[in-house]
C-alpha cells in the first residue's frame, strides 16, 4: 500500500472528512514521527502494530570503506551504521500467524 492507497483507503471509512483533510492529516502525521524518530532514542509506538526506532552502531571502518575514507581525507576509523527497526506487537504476529495457517499466504 502506498501513500495514496492509504489517503483513499483512510477517507473511505472517515467518508466525513475530504481525501485532501486525510492527506494534511497523515503529512503532519509522517512529519512528527520523523522529528521522533531523528531524535536521540526516538520511538513511535503505534497501538495495535509495534513500535518504530532508529539504532545506531559505532562500528570501526575497515578495506574499501577505510581506503574511501582516507582517499576522502576524512581520517579512517570509526563509521556509523543505522538499522531501521519495526517491532510488531504481540497481537499482530498472532494474526499473521494465523493468516499464514488458513493458507491466505502462499509461500
Amino acid at each position: 500500500m502506498n501513500h495514496q492507497q492509504s489517503i483513499d483507503a483512510v477517507a473511505r471509512r472517515l467518508y466525513r472528512f475530504s481525501r485532501r483533510d486525510v492527506a494534511e492529516i497523515m503529512e503532519v502525521l509522517v512529519e512528527v514521527w520523523r522529528e521522533e524518530l531523528l531524535s536521540p532514542e526516538g520511538n513511535v509506538h503505534i497501538r495495535g502494530l509495534g513500535n518504530l526506532y532508529v539504532q545506531l552502531q559505532q562500528i570501526e571502518a575497515s578495506g574499501l570503506a577505510k581506503q574511501l575514507m582516507e582517499q576522502m581525507g576524512q581520517p579512517g576509523g570509526m563509521v556509523t551504521r543505522s538499522y531501521f527497526r519495526f517491532r510488531p506487537t504481540r497481537t499482530l504476529k498472532r494474526d499473521l500467524a494465523a493468516r499464514i495457517r488458513s493458507g491466505e499466504f502462499a509461500e
